[in-house]
């Protein structure tokens, strides 16, 4: 297929108004809506990447609320015979949610399919895809993460947190561990740090942890970050460990010094957000525009647009 780049429109968004549904082919200057609805409360890193793909399809979930249409993203792309990325991740979390960091023991096959069956995820998993999860937990249960995570003094899972960032805007999210280890020095208190450990279901092939971690998670790492250090840490030390290759976990440490700058850097990601600004995407395509509200109605890009494989390609 010959592949071209097509011309891209202005950047913003039309406003949503009862008095005019934009057209499919309207191209709109540089207009920011008159009343944009509510102040946004709460975002998270997941909910900041959702704002840098597309202004206006955040403005329509995260303000408007209106429903996801045909093609939501979330299901991940799964491979021959294996359940979704999406639903693979889910599974092998529940999993190492119950793992016993100081004695851990690999879950047996009735295990599996009684955490498949807690989380709602259907078809009950089988013997192979039971092998390959036990083989998961077994990798990572052998690793020094996992080990510095039993010597911990102290180790939650699924942690939540919250801290402001500017006009009443909550920063949200949830930790799927959050260990406190004893200092360089063996103290505590002040000398002591903490370790945020973050599990990743992503298919790495030959592409470098801390590579993936660069491109796709920075954000989420930042949040991390501050978040641990709002809530009192000296020392934090973010690992991203991706359960295929668990054994090489994408680690990045900060301190309380670093704090102002790590805001400054949210806040400069988060402008948008806070200025109420939404602007329609430069690049429609399906990765970006699938499942949208406002496709084929109250986006101002026709669905040949939007339904492109790529945002250089025709179709």
């Amino acid at each position: 297929m010959n592949r071209r780049r097509v011309p891209r429109p202005p950047a913003s968004a039309p406003a949503l108004s009862a008095e005019r549904t934009p057209q499919p082919t309207d191209r709109p200057g540089p207009i920011v809506a008159p009343n944009p609805g509510a102040p946004v409360a709460t975002v998270s890193y997941s909910s900041l990447g959702e704002y840098a793909r597309c202004g206006y399809r955040f403005y329509a979930e995260r303000v408007l609320g209106l429903p996801p249409g045909p093609g939501a993203r979330g299901a991940g792309e799964a491979r021959p015979g294996v359940r979704s990325a999406a639903d693979r991740g889910v599974l092998a979390h529940a999993l190492l949610e119950r793992l016993d960091f100081r004695r851990p023991v690999v879950p047996p096959a009735t295990a599996i399919v009684s955490a498949a069956a807690r989380a709602g995820l259907s078809p009950s998993p089988g013997p192979e895809e039971c092998d390959e999860l036990i083989a998961l937990v077994r990798r990572f249960a052998a690793t020094e993460l996992c080990a510095r995570l039993g010597r911990a003094t102290e180790a939650r899972r699924e942690e939540r947190f919250a801290f402001p960032l500017a006009d009443s805007v909550l920063v949200v999210g949830a930790l799927d561990v959050l260990a406190r280890e004893a200092g360089r020095r063996g103290g505590r208190g002040s000398d002591s740090r903490t370790l945020i450990v973050d599990y990743k279901s992503d298919w790495l092939g030959a592409a470098e942890p801390e590579a993936v971690v660069r491109g796709a998670y920075a954000t989420q790492r930042l949040v991390y970050a501050l978040a641990a250090l709002r809530g009192g840490a000296a020392e934090v030390e973010i690992a991203h460990c991706f359960l295929e290759r668990p054994e090489e976990p994408a680690i990045a440490s900060f301190t309380g010094a670093q704090s102002d700058e790590l805001e400054t850097r949210l806040l400069a990601l988060s402008a948008g957000v806070l200025e109420r600004r939404f602007e329609v995407t430069p690049e429609p395509c399906r990765p970006v525009c699938a499942g949208c509200p406002a496709e084929g109605g109250l986006c101002s890009w026709p669905l040949s647009q939007t339904r492109r494989e790529a945002a250089d390609t025709l179709f």
